[in-house]
């Protein structure tokens, strides 16, 4: 599964800092020295700057430290936000509900599988899931299924289970992430069949399992 990006709650810097060493870059780009928190900071404001941990608190024991320009209070830098058509491939198209060929954006950030798409018609952006399109450029299917690939929900985290429970989770998970390749589609919310009360599987919104659902058309 992909990380999430870290909030500004997590940015670290001068007496924010709570270990007592850190392993300072005196210049980005050389080698680390190891000294006190303090020693650093002191170096840090003789050049009138701060101290800054490379990394969110927590991602290390003993934080990679360098010194930069803080400005207060924090705020993350503001680029211009890219219009919905910027950097489109008319090269990822699929055939859409409207019978026109849009074009693929990247990710959807709602469902996992879902990716953001672009209707030329229209001129609007929208979500879409892989069983959603009719047919597709060979660079769309492969796009769709390195996306598909990376964006797979892990296994359940079940430690406390005994072998049995942990079994049937990840026999779920295997049934669950092969059909995910072939739809885009996860929800995971809980539903449980209408006629024989199992647990559905996270992919789908049906209310019938696969077992009583009845077959396609």
């Amino acid at each position: 599964m992909t990380a999430s990006m870290w909030p500004l709650s997590l940015f670290r810097h001068d007496d924010r800092i709570e270990s007592r060493e850190v392993l300072l870059y005196v210049s980005l780009g050389e080698p680390t020295e190891l000294m006190t928190r303090d020693a650093a900071l002191a170096l840090a404001r003789s050049r009138g700057l701060n101290l800054i941990a490379e990394r969110a608190e927590g991602a290390t024991e003993l934080p990679f430290c360098f010194i930069g320009k803080v400005s207060l209070p924090l705020r993350w830098e503001r680029p211009p936000e890219p219009g919905p058509s910027a950097g489109l491939d008319e090269n990822l198209w699929f055939e859409a509900h409207c019978g026109g060929r849009d074009l693929l954006t990247g990710a959807g950030h709602t469902f996992p599988g879902r990716m953001s798409a672009w209707c030329p018609q229209k001129g609007i952006g929208y979500n879409v899931s892989l069983s959603e399109m009719g047919e597709m450029s060979e660079q769309a299917r492969y796009f769709i299924a390195g996306f598909l690939a990376g964006n797979e929900p892990g296994p359940p985290d079940n430690d406390d289970a005994d072998a049995d429970a942990e079994a049937a989770d990840l026999a779920a998970w295997r049934a669950a992430t092969g059909r995910f390749r072939r739809t885009g589609l996860w929800f995971g919310r809980w539903r449980t069949c209408e006629q024989c009360g199992c647990v559905l599987l996270p992919d789908t919104a049906a209310n019938l399992c696969w077992e009583h659902a009845e077959p396609p058309k």
